[in-house]
């Protein structure tokens, strides 16, 4: 029998609450069956806590930490998400279903995360996305530090210019060869794992091709611009723009 229920902690009034809104009997089954086929053998502490989703530390059949991401189907804005699926024709819209809307932004973020993984960028190594869990890559701190890369939001950089020219180069390949806009980038889904800056977050992430994509770039553009402010980088939003959209 895995030990995935036996080693969930529950260590605070708030993770008990965080656990009765995402361990709803469909999603348990969901990760019995995760379990079952050698993605998770246990399931321990909370890594990050958002609006969406939980991200948990996972331990799978071979010893390795993983990341485990699950949708909170009682907290969704499904609204939202319906906008930016019906501009997405990789995937169907199913009325107002929420289970299956979640399944969708689910393999949304899978098949993003895949997309921008083979193209050799910094994003989580997704293995397996099944209905409202997404399994991936855990991105730890250093080799000296095996805590959870953090994001950019609560560290100091030494080497912020390099940090940030990496994450240039990673609009610039997602938009002209991944043909994909992140569309929420910012400070707060960027986490730094042994130097370098990987980008979390793309559910959203939307194609070149969806109505919208050219507003979300250029806010990312903003989003990134003023962030840099914050670690004395001083880019310019004309030169970023003009870097990734080169067409113009």
């Amino acid at each position: 029998m895995r030990k995935l229920e036996e080693t969930k902690r529950i260590k605070s009034s708030e993770d008990k609450q965080v656990s009765s809104e995402v361990f709803d009997d469909k999603t348990l089954k969901v990760l019995y069956k995760l379990a079952k086929q050698g993605y998770i053998n246990t399931l321990n502490g909370v890594i990050s806590t958002g609006k969406e989703a939980n991200v948990f530390l996972g331990i799978d059949d071979d010893g390795n930490n993983v990341a485990v991401k699950i949708y909170r189907v009682m907290t969704l804005d499904f609204k939202k998400i319906k906008e930016y699926i019906a501009g997405d024709p990789r995937f169907k819209t199913h009325g107002n279903n929420t289970r299956q809307i979640v399944t969708t932004w689910t393999r949304k973020e899978f098949k993003n995360l895949s997309r921008l993984y083979n193209l050799g960028l910094n994003v989580p190594e997704p293995y397996t996305a099944m209905e409202n869990v997404l399994v991936m890559e855990y991105l730890d701190y250093s080799d000296n530090d095996a805590t959870a890369a953090p994001p950019l939001s609560k560290i100091k950089l030494d080497n912020a210019e390099e940090v940030f020219e990496e994450i240039l180069n990673f609009m610039d390949i997602a938009y002209n060869e991944a043909d994909l806009v992140h569309g929420d980038l910012s400070q707060y889904n960027i986490l730094l794992s042994h130097g370098h800056p990987y980008i979390i977050d793309l559910s959203q992430a939307t194609l070149r091709s969806h109505p919208s994509s050219r507003e979300l770039l250029e806010r990312d553009i903003k989003n990134i611009v003023y962030d840099s402010k914050k670690f004395k980088v001083n880019l310019d939003y004309d030169y970023v723009k003009h870097r990734i959209i080169k067409e113009e």
